[in-house]
Formats: C-alpha cells, sequence, structure tokens
C-alpha cells in the first residue's frame, strides 16, 4: 500500500485569529506502479474482449453460412410438397442434412477446441508407436487414392504420453493427405535433436500453401481448404495441444514442392538423465 503521510502546522496571526496549514505527501513511487498496474490490467482485460469479440463474430459467420443454406432448402422442400415432386423433395431435404451435419461438426470441434481435449497423463509409450497409430487411422479412414508413407525414426526416441499427441499427429496426417488428392508421398521424420528435445516432421507431396499465410494457418477457423472440406480448427488444436506439452509447431514449404509441418516437444523429464 502507498505510504501516506500528513504535515500539520497551526499558526497565530497578530491579531490572534489561528490558523492551520495541512499538507500531505505520498511515496508516489508506489502510486505510480499500482497506477501502471491497473493500467496494464485494463489494457489486458480490452485486449481479451476484443479477441473473443473478434471469436464470436467468425463462429457467427461459420455456422451462418450452412445455416443459411438449410433454411433455403427447406423452403424449396416446402414449395416442391405442394406442387408433388418428390425427387426434388429428396434433393432438397438431402442437401439440409449435408448443410446440418456440417453444423454439428463445427460445434463438435468448437467444443474439442474451448476445452482442448487435453487428456490426463498416462503411461508413456514410444512416440514412434504413437504416429504408426495415427498412420493406421487416418489411411484406413482415406477415401484418396494411394499415399505413399515413408518413415524415419531415428533410435533411442523418448517415450511420451500418448492421447494428446496422437490427435496432433492424426490431425497433421490427415491435412497431408487432403493436400494430395491425386496421391503423392508422405514423409514422416522424428529425430532427437542436440539439446536432447525431439522433432517430428510431416513432409508431403502436395501443393503447399501461400507463404503469406503462414502465421494465420494456427488461427481458429483459417483454412485453405475448398468450403464445406474443413472447420480450420484442426491446426489451432494442434498448436495448443503441442503448447500444453511445452512445445510448439511450424509450417514452412518445401522447395521441391509440398509442405511441412514440425512438431518440437521438449525431451520428458523422466527421459533425462
Amino acid at each position: 500500500m502507498p505510504l501516506v503521510l500528513f504535515f500539520c502546522n497551526i499558526r497565530l496571526d497578530v491579531a490572534g485569529s489561528m490558523s492551520r496549514i495541512c499538507a500531505m505527501a505520498d511515496n508516489s513511487e508506489a502510486v505510480r506502479s499500482a497506477t501502471q498496474t491497473s493500467l496494464l490490467k485494463s489494457e489486458a482485460e480490452t485486449e481479451r474482449l476484443a479477441a473473443i469479440g473478434k471469436f464470436t463474430a467468425k463462429i457467427a459467420h461459420e455456422l451462418n453460412n450452412p445455416l443459411d443454406g438449410i433454411l433455403r432448402y427447406i423452403n424449396l422442400a416446402s414449395r416442391n410438397v405442394e406442387l408433388d415432386n418428390p425427387e426434388k423433395l429428396n434433393e432438397y431435404l438431402n442437401n439440409s442434412r449435408q448443410g446440418i451435419l456440417r453444423m454439428v461438426k463445427i460445434v463438435r470441434e468448437l467444443l474439442e477446441f474451448s476445452r482442448c481435449h487435453y487428456l490426463p497423463a498416462e503411461e508413456p509409450v514410444s512416440i514412434e508407436l504413437i504416429i504408426e497409430d495415427a498412420i493406421k487411422t487416418c489411411v484406413g479412414k482415406s477415401d484418396l487414392p494411394a499415399v505413399q508413407i515413408v518413415r524415419d525414426f531415428a533410435q533411442d526416441l523418448p517415450k511420451f504420453p500418448a492421447a494428446n499427441l496422437f490427435q496432433v499427429f492424426c490431425n497433421l496426417i490427415k491435412n497431408s493427405l487432403d493436400s494430395m488428392p491425386d496421391g503423392g508421398i508422405l514423409e514422416i521424420a522424428a529425430a532427437v535433436e542436440p539439446n536432447g528435445d525431439v522433432s517430428v516432421e510431416f513432409r508431403d507431396s502436395g501443393h503447399g500453401f501461400d507463404p503469406s499465410d503462414t502465421d494465420a494457418l494456427f488461427e481458429p477457423f483459417f483454412t485453405t481448404k475448398a468450403q464445406g472440406r474443413g472447420t480450420g480448427l484442426g491446426l489451432a488444436i494442434c498448436k495448443d495441444l503441442v503448447a500444453r506439452h511445452g512445445g510448439h509447431i511450424s509450417a514452412a514449404n518445401r522447395d521441391e514442392g509440398g509442405s511441412m509441418f514440425t512438431v518440437h516437444l521438449p525431451r520428458p523429464p523422466e527421459a533425462i538423465e
């Protein structure tokens, strides 16, 4: 708390009247510090509210697009009921269903993003096994042409809790597969860096991305995919989950074509001798 000092002086004039002079002083450094702290808190709150407003606007925009389509198709379906046109009626109802499914996907990923689906610690497993599980899951579900998977795993890779990294690797593999609709090569390399940290690279032969979008790639709702193909939350979730492990994720275009996403993870404490 600021130190406040009061000074009081009583004075008697020639007429016998008494007057009192008081002054107050404080330790202005503490006051300035408190004021500065208050201003910083106010600025942080303003920035937080602005970020929430921006995020909310993006959510409204993402949900409004399929909602507009659903309402339009429902109106068309209603008219075709009156015209007794079952073929068109089925088409419009199916289109409405697709719009609703997209909204469900957006809401599901928003919930996942809001809690970041961060699972509690579990028994660590080798990182190459996490990658292999992610490959089996994504390649098995893909309806794209065959993609050749090339693995390059270093020896003696440390172990990590699997669940959250499995989600990160699945998202990155899926993005790589989506970028190669006609097939291609996905190289996955895991290595121990000189400082003991671990890096996992996902290099594909796809179409890459605009270099000016590098920073925006990890922002919520930003996507380079065609309308309806992605929500733009996958990489944002990856960024947050990797950060919770104490690491970071980066993106770059490859000179030979395609893109490369690299997950940097600090060596787990139990792996440090």
